[in-house]
């Protein structure tokens, strides 16, 4: 009798600790405060894709994998759906926009129908543009572009060098201008003047000033014998020379030619054939000839493009100087000219000697650089 009560005192002992647990604990379908538990949530299939793909591929059959994703994590522009073979036949077969990397969800903007579709994809390019900014491409060479050391994402300052003449402001003609002269009734002076209709000009004299204006050069007087003459050049006007930055602290873009659709990387092109210019070591493959970059393009505002856009078509010479990385500090510079570069260097101005150097000597030498040389024809 005494083991049975045991027994039954234990059951009791058992069915109150559960019965407080579950009080505790909450019932089935609450939680600890007594909140209903969440519904189950849905599940649907979305589309992401299984490889790389490039701008322009077709999806093939293994390029896209389903994988399921809670529905209210689903964003409205993704291939998404119940059935995966419908979402599939979605995709394959159509062709990508843009290039896609592994494991991104598909949606419809990436993909399209038609290869024509393809330019609304954009280019990489113009995502590095800030707003507000617009890029043009500038021809250098090796001298105007810094021995090619420029690369992508560079700072550049752009220099402009241009040739200034007088001009009469209604011709829009170089200065002097050629003139044929009226000839009136009275006297008249022959004067050795170039004009229009060649030969000698005649000038009517005037007895209260003696000598007329000039339709040609200018009057001067000899100082010892009061004579005066007909002063006229013997060349036509020589061009000034001025210098000044055009451009501070611009983003280079890219150096060289944007590589083209199918085209080979690094811009190299075949050695020429065989029993033309140098031959390969024998087991070794032919070298490729790098083609040097002869075009850059820079990241500027719009105003700055247009001042560009200028230059180049009224054939101004333009040189890039290479900033440091992160040089934001802003300079103010001085048109250089001639005078400037006398006065500021303390630049001498040769004295007239009653000597000087034979051969004569008219222009400056300027060096050659071996590589800018074209290269010699083959010899027959």
């Amino acid at each position: 009798m005494r083991r049975s009560r045991i027994f039954i005192l234990l059951a009791i002992i058992l069915l109150l600790g559960a019965a407080a647990a579950y009080l505790f604990l909450g019932r089935p379908g609450t939680g600890s405060e007594g909140e209903a538990t969440p519904a189950p949530v849905d599940v649907v299939f979305v589309a992401i894709a299984a490889q790389d793909i490039s701008r322009g591929a077709k999806i093939p059959e293994d390029g896209v994998i389903m994988s399921r994703m809670n529905a209210n994590l689903v964003v409205e522009t993704m291939i998404s759906g119940q059935d995966e073979d419908e979402i599939r036949s979605r995709i394959v077969d159509r062709i990508a926009r843009q290039d896609i990397a592994r494991g991104v969800p598909l949606t419809e903007a990436m993909l399209t129908d038609t290869t024509g579709d393809l330019l609304a994809g954009g280019s990489n390019a113009a995502l590095a543009i800030p707003a507000g900014y617009t890029a043009i491409a500038i021809p250098m060479t090796r001298l105007s572009g810094i021995a090619f050391a420029m690369r992508d994402g560079d700072v550049v300052d752009v220099l402009i060098t241009l040739l200034l003449v007088d001009l009469d402001p209604d011709f829009q003609t170089i200065l002097p201008n050629q003139t044929t002269p009226l000839i009136a009734s009275g006297g008249t002076a022959e004067f050795p003047a170039p004009n229009i209709t060649g030969g000698v000009a005649l000038i009517e004299i005037v007895e209260d000033n003696g000598i007329p204006p000039l339709p040609f050069g200018k009057v001067e007087t000899d100082e010892l014998t009061g004579q005066p003459f007909h002063l006229i050049p013997q060349e036509r006007q020589r061009p000034r020379a001025v210098s000044q930055r055009l451009i501070e602290a611009a983003i280079v873009l890219h150096v060289g030619t944007f590589r083209l659709e199918g085209e080979v990387v690094g811009g190299v092109v075949p050695v020429p054939e065989e029993g033309v210019g140098a031959p390969a070591p024998e087991g070794q493959a032919p070298a490729p000839t790098v083609i040097p970059p002869d075009i850059i393009t820079l990241i500027v505002t719009p105003q700055e493009a247009l001042a560009l856009n200028w230059a180049m078509k009224v054939g101004a010479d333009l040189t890039f100087t290479l900033r440091a990385p992160n040089d934001g500090e802003a300079t103010e510079t001085t048109s250089v000219t001639l005078q400037y570069l006398l006065d500021t260097y303390e630049i001498t101005v040769p004295t007239k000697l009653p000597y000087g150097m034979e051969p004569r000597l008219d222009n400056l030498i300027i060096p050659e650089l071996p590589n800018d040389q074209p290269p010699e024809p083959p010899q027959q």
